[in-house]
Order: C-alpha cells, then structure tokens, then sequence
C-alpha cells in the first residue's frame, strides 16, 4: 500500500475533526490513501463509506493543495473557493450531486467533506437516508393507474436499455485500463459522482423496488401453455 502523503495526512486528520471519529488519524490516512479516487495537480480526492447514527454511510473528502498551480494557471485557493460555491448553489438548487457537510482551511491546505443529498437530510434529521427522491407510495386514483403505469413502463424500458449500453462503454474503457479489483485505477471526477450516488442507499431504492414488483408479478403470471392447457 502507498505511503499517505501530505494531502491525505490532513484529510485524515480533517475528517476524524469533523466526523468526531475514535480513529487515530495516521491509521485513518492509511485508509484514505487506499480509497482514493482522484489525483490532480491541484485536489485529491477520496471516496469512504463509514458507519454513523444513521447507518452506513459514503462521504467524499476533497483535499486542496492551496498554494500550488495547474497546467491552465489555476491555482488551489481559487479552485478551493470555487468548488465550494458550486457545491453550495447545486444545494441551493436542490440539483443532484454531492452536499457540504463541512469545509475548513489552514495556510496552505483546504478540505471539503461531502455526502449524498439522502445521507445529509437524514444526519440533519430531514429524512431517511433511504429515502428514494422519488416516492413508491404515492395515491392514485385506479382511473390513473393504468395510463401512469404504461407510460412509466415505457420511459423504463428506454432508460433501462440506455443504461446498458452505456454500462457496457463503461465496463470496456475499466478493462482495457487494466482495471481490476486489487489495483483499480483512479477515478475521473464523473466516475467519482456516480460512485456516491451508488453508495447511497436511496439512490437507487425506487428503481430496485420496482423492478423487484414487476418481476415477481410477471413470474406469477400464467404461461401461454398454461392458458391454453387450461381452455
């Protein structure tokens, strides 16, 4: 395993601070380093899930290196700022992506602590981290219930199939990375996204659900065989 560097050292150190967390936070690094992410000239970043009050729980930590300087003249302090100012206006927006839990500064370093919107509403007690943004139990009217569900079947049905292609572009650009289970490559900034958007737990809860629903209703059906043995 790689030896912690400066940024993760401070990461550690910023999220045991944060989080209140019993962890030594050189041990802590050592973890950090082996679940980062994403490297740049300017940020590292690091995926982690830990067990809270809610459950288990995935949280990002962005660590800048405020004095140094990119390929394009931009520097830490300015990405810093920047990156929490869009943190905060996609909060404000209720856009997705991931949420401020806390943010600090020294000299020369700056730390983001991130988590999904689900896992921020239920640790600010707003509401279950398992909560899906979209609801399986909302009241219908049966004389909406067959146009609602066929519609929905449909758009399903595109995106599902959608989804696995691009899954399918996405499984062939990790292997011919080299990518396997004990060596992963870092993660590009969108790949860092879909990772916690994953690791949430409510992210994808309606989707499984049903899905879950309509396959067992579809395995309980009779046959065509059966309907004509039966006639």
């Amino acid at each position: 395993m790689a030896e912690p560097n400066d940024r993760a050292r401070g990461a550690a150190a910023f999220l045991a601070e944060a989080l209140d967390l019993p962890d030594e936070p050189a041990l802590l690094a050592l973890d950090l380093v082996a679940v980062a992410v994403a490297t740049e000239a300017l940020v590292d970043t690091f995926a982690v899930e830990l067990d809270s009050s809610i459950g288990p729980a995935a949280f990002l930590v962005y660590a800048y290196d405020l004095a140094a300087t990119d390929g394009e003249g931009l520097d830490g302090e300015a990405r810093f700022a920047a990156d929490i100012e869009t943190l905060a206006r996609a909060a404000a927006l209720d856009a997705p992506g991931p949420r401020v839990v806390a943010h600090a500064r020294s000299d020369t370093a700056g730390y983001v602590l991130a988590t999904s919107p689900a896992t921020l509403r239920a640790w600010t007690g707003q509401g279950d981290a398992t909560a899906g943004a979209v609801s399986g139990e909302e009241e219908l009217a049966p004389a909406d219930s067959t146009e609602i569900r066929s519609t929905a079947a449909a758009e399903l049905l595109r995106l599902l199939r959608s989804a696995n292609e691009q899954a399918s572009h996405w499984a062939a650009g990790w292997a011919a990375a080299g990518a396997d289970r004990d060596r992963p490559p870092l993660f590009s900034p969108e790949e860092t996204e879909l990772a916690l958007f994953l690791l949430d737990p409510g992210s994808i809860q309606p989707l499984l659900g049903a899905l879950d629903t309509l396959l067992t209703a579809a395995r309980a059906r009779p046959s065509p065989d059966d309907d004509r043995s039966g006639s």
